[in-house]
């Protein structure tokens, strides 16, 4: 899945705390979050979220 940032629009990198950073705007988000809503998703249509935007603790899905 591609994490992005809605700040800077960079892609987004995973920490060692297992974190998304924007290594730019200092946004993060944890993983727990996003493979979350990727659940929820995947229940309702039947596959994964493929690009995300993170606005502050906002969870964009990108069509």
């Amino acid at each position: 899945m591609k994490v992005t940032c809605d700040g800077c629009g960079c892609d987004m990198k995973i920490t060692s705390s297992f974190r998304y950073l924007c290594p730019d705007c200092r946004n993060e988000i944890e993983m727990a979050h996003i493979q979350e809503t990727n659940a929820k998703y995947r229940d309702e249509h039947k596959k994964n979220i493929e690009w995300t935007k993170i606005k502050g603790n906002e969870i964009i899905i990108v069509k």
